[in-house]
């Protein structure tokens, strides 16, 4: 007789290959099997939750997708995706009747990749434009294409292609008097020349014979404004007359006044300078009036300015004509498409300012319709210095989101696969930069190997982590003195094992990715000693868990880190995860039919698992939304939840449950005050045998927890035992707070080792036993002294340890 002890399982079910590599280290904390089992950080097992049915799909013959919606102060909600559609579920049930329209096929939906701020998600995929998804209320929800203010842009236009606009973007005529040709001007200095400051002419227009002064314009009828230009007089260098402290004011009535905008300390202006200011105003007033202090130079006479442009919002514009002079250069030579409408163009004026253009539609190859953006045009010359917007329907959308740095970064467009965009810091719809580049303007960063290797996911860390199908290469700071910004930016690699497109999961400092093909999880973390991160493989030896292809993973952090994932055969794999104490442990999971997406979500107490499960109830086909329980751990049997696609009795005592036609004409088991019972769901309902009642009821499918020791070698006398006949005749079972477990022979008979005893109190079913349960146990020569252990029902059962004896042929 010899025994062995097992005191822990951290590293869960081991790869067939390896069952026999007893000089393994972690080969005393492994399993041969292990399924519906889960492997606790402290090194136990632990039968898992069962799950909680909370609705059938729109349409159980498509599918759909999970994607989770945290808005916080308690207000969690998980999305059910479909085919064009999405609606909105609570832990408690769908959300009234919220359902809103998306763009996504059901195709679409395994690659969406989607980031959140606060009441908004930004999604990407699908090969459509970015869309922010909103929550209103807890019943108004809306998705829609991401309003971008501007950029990105592809490269600078080098062919002798010039673009020629037809208008302005400036409401404002070229002035001819006061009230010519249309509008009126007027000044505080009542001056009969105020119209020169909107003649579209260098000059110089005095204002006031003081400090301070305004001169307004008003219009026929109310525009909005949302930007303007100011140019100094023509001979500012000399007298210093400009300016330096002002407002921007507007009304509807010439009497009560809104500042729009606030400039203090604007001094030193140049004889002709320039300056853009740019404010935000959805609101459309008939007087616009420019009120200034601290003017007309040293001596505070004399105030003036040289000119005032107005800028008209873009979207309150009237579209005009962008004529190109040839196709060359746009769109590879093909010329503009209708693929085109929504895209952006960046094009410099004469004055060597950059504005930027929406095409609203599309005339012909060489003409669109645009309106335009930031600061209106001061001539309608034509110029050859412009750049075509990097997405569009033409070029492609980015696929893939992500945050870095307070920044929303998107990357990866048909055209520019290996691109990558940041916004500019804290303003997310915004990829422009400034004629004089700043720290805070957008980023764009290519990112370079020998081939093109399409990027997979982003992920947020002090660099941004840029997954691809060949390599993880990093975009941050190119120096550490500098902030990051469109100066200051560099990528680098990271490691050459690449990545599929399954987003990545962060633990802590750690990120774990799937491999290009989903057949294996890596990690990457920082290495002090390689002074970079280091990628290996967590998988390489329960790589037989993987090989059908990862399809989707999640994590749940609490109550013990384990990252979910599901297989493209609806298989589902359990991860247990803690790296400080090492403790790597996968466990195989059969929810009773094909899992086909899985997503996490902050619950109560603990972070919440929800399931897309495809079952065959009553012969038919059905999609349910599921939540998986929480493993037991304390308390009384009767509140243990180890049934999947369950509903919950709990009140008066109860001999019939109602409302379970989800499970109609399937078996299942009745969890009654602790004591199982078999059942058949008929017309929705069930009932307990003999007239029988309870105050919990748990109505659920069965589920089996199994797991089987490794075939740990003896030495016999002349050598190894290997290979030889052996049985395990006695096992000593550390438990806590179990009711059911068998233990003995895998293919013959199993003896349940928890039953009622002397003692216990009577009319009860057995209490839960924690402890060692000492049992004596058959199992045949031929099982090589493996044990096998199982618990079904809806008893919970946890594994702390495990010391049988085995004997073993001379």
């Amino acid at each position: 007789m010899s025994y062995h002890l097992q005191a822990t399982f951290s590293r869960g079910e081991l790869d067939p290959e390896l069952i026999y590599r007893s000089d393994l280290e972690l080969f005393r904390s492994s399993l041969e099997r292990c399924e519906n089992f889960i492997t606790l950080k402290r090194g136990g097992l632990r039968r898992r939750g069962g799950t909680k049915f909370i609705g059938e799909m729109k349409n159980s013959s498509q599918g759909g997708w999970l994607i989770p919606f945290e808005f916080g102060n308690g207000q969690y909600y998980m999305l059910e995706f479909g085919h064009l559609y999405f609606r909105v579920y609570t832990s408690a049930g769908r959300v009234g009747s919220v359902e809103v329209s998306t763009p996504y096929t059901l195709s679409d939906l395994p690659g969406l990749k989607f980031v959140q701020s606060t009441d908004t998600l930004f999604i990407t995929g699908g090969g459509i434009a970015p869309q922010a998804l909103k929550r209103q209320s807890e019943t108004s929800w809306s998705i829609g294409p991401i309003a971008f203010k501007d950029g990105p842009y592809l490269d600078v236009n080098i062919t002798p292609t010039s673009l020629k606009p037809s208008g302005l973007g400036n409401p404002v005529p070229d002035m001819t008097s006061n009230t010519a040709p249309s509008g009126t001007v007027s000044a505080s200095n009542n001056s009969t020349a105020a119209w020169q400051v909107f003649n579209r002419s260098e000059g110089k227009v005095v204002l006031s014979g003081g400090a301070s002064g305004w001169v307004q314009y008003r219009f026929a009828s109310p525009v909005v404004i949302d930007a303007y230009m100011l140019q100094a007089p023509n001979d500012n260098s000399q007298n210093d007359d400009m300016p330096w402290q002002w407002n921007i004011e507007a009304s509807n009535d010439g009497s009560n006044w809104t500042i729009l905008d606030t400039q203090d300390g604007q001094d030193t202006w140049a004889s002709n300078e320039w300056r853009q200011y740019a404010f935000h105003n959805e609101t459309a007033f008939s007087y616009y009036r420019l009120s200034f202090k601290q003017g007309g130079g040293s001596n505070g006479d004399n105030s003036a300015i040289g000119q005032i442009v107005f800028h008209q919002a873009g979207q309150n514009q009237t579209a005009f004509n962008l004529a190109a002079s040839s196709a060359a250069g746009v769109n590879g030579g093909s010329g503009f498409q209708s693929s085109d409408v929504g895209r952006h163009i960046r094009f410099r004026g004469s004055d060597g300012f950059w504005r930027w253009f929406k095409i609203v539609s599309r005339s012909s190859s060489t003409v669109v319709k645009v309106q335009l953006y930031g600061q209106a045009l001061l001539d309608t010359k034509a110029q050859t210095a412009w750049r075509l917007g990097a997405w569009s329907g033409t070029t492609g959308w980015p696929e893939t989101v992500g945050w870095h740095k307070s920044r929303l970064a998107f990357a990866g467009t048909l055209e520019e696969p290996q691109k990558v965009w940041e916004s500019q810091t804290e303003d997310f719809t915004n990829f422009g930069v400034s004629h004089v580049l700043e720290a805070s303007d957008a980023v764009t960063a290519g990112i370079l190997s020998g081939q093109v290797n399409r990027i997979q996911w982003l992920v947020d860390d002090n660099d941004l982590i840029v997954g691809t199908s060949k390599a993880v290469r990093a975009v941050g700071k190119a120096t550490d003195q500098d902030p990051f910004g469109p100066e200051n930016v560099e990528q680098r690699p990271e490691t050459n094992f690449g990545a599929n497109g399954v987003s990545p999961i962060k633990v802590g400092s750690v990120l774990l990715y799937f491999g290009p093909y989903g057949t294996d999880m890596r990690e990457m973390a920082y290495d002090f000693g390689a002074n970079g991160r280091v990628s290996q493989s967590v998988s390489e030896v329960q790589s037989h868990l993987f090989r059908p292809g990862i399809s989707g993973a999640c994590y749940q952090q609490y109550p013990d880190s384990i990252i979910w994932a599901w297989d493209k055969q609806g298989s589902v794999v359990g991860f247990t995860y803690e790296r400080q104490q090492q403790v790597y442990g996968m466990h195989r999971h059969d929810f009773g039919g094909p899992v086909e997406c899985l997503a996490d979500l902050t619950g109560s107490g603990s972070d919440e698992v929800w399931l897309i499960v495809r079952r065959t109830i009553n012969g038919a086909t059905r999609r349910y939304i599921e939540i998986m329980q929480r493993p037991f751990q304390d308390g009384t049997a009767e509140k243990a939840w180890h049934l999947d696609c369950a509903a919950l009795y709990s009140g008066v005592p109860a001999n019939r449950v109602t409302g379970l036609s989800h499970l109609e004409g399937e078996e299942v088991v009745l969890f009654a005050d602790g004591t199982d019972y078999p059942a058949t769901v008929e017309g929705g309902e069930v009932s307990l045998p003999n007239g029988q009642t309870a105050e919990d009821i748990l109505i659920g499918l069965n589920v089996t927890a199994q797991a089987k020791t490794l075939p740990y070698p003896i030495a016999a006398q002349d050598g190894s035992a290997l290979g030889r006949k052996m049985r395990v005749d006695s096992c000593q079972i550390a438990v806590q707070q179990t009711g059911s477990l068998r233990a003995g022979s895998e293919d013959g008979y199993l003896d349940e080792l928890v039953y009622y005893r002397a003692g216990d109190p009577s009319g009860e079913p057995a209490p839960l036993r924690s402890g060692v349960l000492n049992q004596c146990v058959e199992t045949r020569w031929q099982d090589g002294g493996q044990l096998a252990l199982e618990v079904s029902g809806g008893k919970p059962s946890t594994i702390l340890a495990i010391n049988f004896g085995r004997d073993v042929e001379p």
